[in-house]
């Protein structure tokens, strides 16, 4: 069964307001959201994994009939010359590994607090198919519910904000310790997160695979995307990991792919994203871990998500090398992944996204699974095959 709904909810901005918009909006008025900061209730951390032998604490499960990683994934690929073709997703029969996702911020309320009701996953199960059900191709897909800080929780004290997410990153590891304890059985992994997802794989990395030199063999590849993870200069490990590197190369296992996303000509907002002296940021191109710019392969991008293409009734659009991106070294260390359009001449293809649009503050944010994620599961694929015989 799950919880009955909770309806202590103030100071919301529903629908249709994207991440990038209240973002943005805090940017704007932060100073007036002091009322909208207290809890919405007393929510105590997770001491245990027990909640997690609940099915309904799961939003994708392999095991599950109503996995939210088994929708419809279909897609209108738009081609170069003009034509159009539907690309139906195929699942491997028996992946030969496990992925373990944490989804991103999609509780949108300004009061600051953790999301505890889980009547409504309407968002969450969108959110997820978007990012992760793809990967089904590779793996078998593990993300629990969780009860993350709202959006408000970014804009709260620092005492608000270590509560708040200590409360939700307290699930993650619970769900966590309860799939390698009863779900796992010894499959080699690979871990996921978006954005506050990402925050959440980041401190769960730390507290296990990167303390654990035999856990670490079972590591795969680390994905904490959508924010900044670093290292000491010109190293690969040390910073946000003392032991997990950042990827050098297609075959090598147990490290770590993390970018954020931003459009060709826009720069790193250093008021937003802190960085530590001496440090830079991790970014590694999923097309092409320290080539250049490379083309991105197969951009899946939400039908809901791409304004400049018509008349679409497929949940999702594909474009195969329409982007291309590269990791750029910024000069204050803050790294990342620019992202740009790739067309050749009388390519007769629109742009799905405005990519000026999105210069300032979160950049390409809401979009950073979508343009690489034909690349990300590639990627995984290869270090698949690099795995060594069990």
């Amino acid at each position: 069964m799950r919880r009955a709904p909770r309806r202590s909810v103030t100071c919301v901005l529903r629908p249709g307001a994207t991440l990038f918009a209240l973002f943005a909006l805090f940017a704007l008025v932060a100073s007036s959201l002091a009322a909208c900061r207290g809890p919405s209730r007393a929510e105590e951390p997770r001491r245990s994994g027990e909640a997690y032998g609940d099915p309904s604490m799961w939003l994708c499960r392999p095991d599950l009939p109503d996995d939210a990683c088994h929708g419809d994934l279909t897609a209108t690929e738009l081609h170069a010359d003009g034509s159009r073709s539907i690309d139906k997703h195929v699942a491997a029969a028996a992946p030969a590994v496990d992925c373990f996702y944490v989804y991103p911020t999609v509780d949108l309320h300004l009061r600051a607090g953790n999301h505890a009701d889980f009547e409504d996953l309407k968002d969450v199960r969108e959110t997820a198919l978007a990012q992760v059900a793809r990967f089904r191709e590779v793996c078998a897909v593990y993300a629990p519910l969780y009860r993350q800080a709202s959006i408000g929780t970014y804009a709260a004290s620092d005492e608000d904000k270590e509560r708040f997410f200590g409360v939700a990153y307290s699930d993650v590891a619970a769900a966590f310790a309860h799939y390698r304890a009863h779900l796992n059985h010894g499959r080699r992994i690979v871990m996921i997160g978006h954005s506050q997802g990402a925050q959440m794989i980041a401190r769960l990395l730390r507290d296990t695979f990167d303390r654990d030199a035999a856990l670490r063999q079972q590591l795969v590849v680390a994905m904490p995307i959508g924010f900044y993870f670093d290292v000491p200069k010109g190293a690969a490990t040390g910073g946000t990991f003392e032991n997990l590197p950042v990827c050098a190369s297609d075959a090598q296992l147990g490290c770590v792919v993390a970018y954020r996303t931003l459009a060709a000509g826009d720069a790193p907002d250093a008021k937003f994203w802190p960085l530590p002296a001496g440090r830079e940021a991790i970014c590694v191109d999923p097309a092409g871990a320290g080539s250049g710019t490379t083309p991105l392969s197969r951009s899946y991008l939400a039908t809901a998500r791409a304004p400049g293409v018509r008349g679409v009734d497929t949940p999702f659009v594909l474009l195969r090398d329409f982007y291309q991106a590269r990791c750029v070294s910024a000069p204050d260390g803050r790294d990342y992944l620019e992202v740009a359009e790739a067309r050749a001449p009388g390519d007769a293809r629109p742009s799905p996204v405005d990519l000026g649009r999105h210069h300032g503050f979160l950049g390409l944010h809401v979009y950073d699974f979508a343009f690489t994620q034909g690349d990300l599961i590639d990627l995984v694929k290869k270090k698949v095959a690099a795995l060594p015989p069990e």
